[in-house]
């Protein structure tokens, strides 16, 4: 059966694993291939290609590999509905190579987090600050119980993320938060003053609530400034805190 979706001209024979990954790269963009989507049936993809089958699966493995695709057994391919496990392999092999320090990452992090805050105070919306209350409230009954805030923590913080509607930012903590859950909860098992710290998240919600940016950024500060210290209160290195 010809395959109905528009994916462009037939892939050439010069490199031709490489022009496969960089086709599948543009049908994303263009919305062919959709987010959470199944992906059409292999035969009908390889023939519309002009590429054999097993070429075909050789770009899928690297595209899974790098976690654009999930594959499900008996049930077929899949386009990647989340940015978080999008080339988190390849980018955890990088950072080893380089063997980044654990504080290279919490410095990442914060950087990111106060501009987001900033951005997330001009442009939230009343869903927004909703969604804020409501983890702000999974926080307050999480409090004392690691496991519960290790689990309700992060999401407020994704409120943060959500609410400032920038892409490539969105998709750079996603990847980050990925690779920092274990420190995650390292770190929160270890946490004792629950009050300072919920405080902490409280006063950033307030003034992206006053939509005053400049505040919100302050208070983001002040957040990671609090998890440095709570970390050399424990003589834990700063990396291992990066997610309170």
């Amino acid at each position: 059966m010809p395959l109905s979706l528009d994916i462009g001209p037939r892939i050439n024979k010069v490199a031709i694993s490489d022009e496969l990954i960089a086709r599948f790269k543009e049908l994303i963009e263009r919305r062919v291939f959709v987010p959470g989507n199944r992906l059409p049936p292999e035969r009908d993809l390889a023939e519309a290609l002009a590429v054999s089958r097993p070429t075909l699966r050789q770009a899928l493995r690297a595209l899974q590999i790098m976690g654009v695709i999930k594959a499900r057994q008996g049930s077929g391919s899949y386009l990647a509905d989340s940015a978080s496990d999008i080339m988190r392999v390849p980018l955890e092999f990088a950072l080893a190579l380089k063997n980044v320090a654990k504080t290279d990452l919490f410095e990442t992090r914060r950087t990111l987090e106060v501009e987001l805050a900033s951005l997330a105070a001009e442009r939230r919306t009343n869903d927004d600050l909703q969604a804020m209350r409501r983890a702000l409230g999974e926080m307050e009954k999480a409090m004392g119980d690691p496991e519960a805030w290790c689990r309700t923590e992060p999401e407020f913080h994704g409120c943060i993320v959500r609410a400032a509607r920038n892409g490539v930012m969105t998709t750079i903590i996603e990847m980050l938060s990925q690779m920092l859950m274990e420190s995650r909860k390292e770190t929160v098992r270890l946490l004792t003053d629950y009050t300072s710290s919920y405080r902490s998240h409280e006063n950033i919600y307030v003034e992206i609530d006053k939509q005053d940016s400049t505040a919100a950024a302050k208070m983001m500060m002040e957040h990671f400034a609090l998890i440095e210290k709570m970390a050399k209160q424990r003589t834990k290195p700063v990396g291992t805190a990066s997610i309170e």
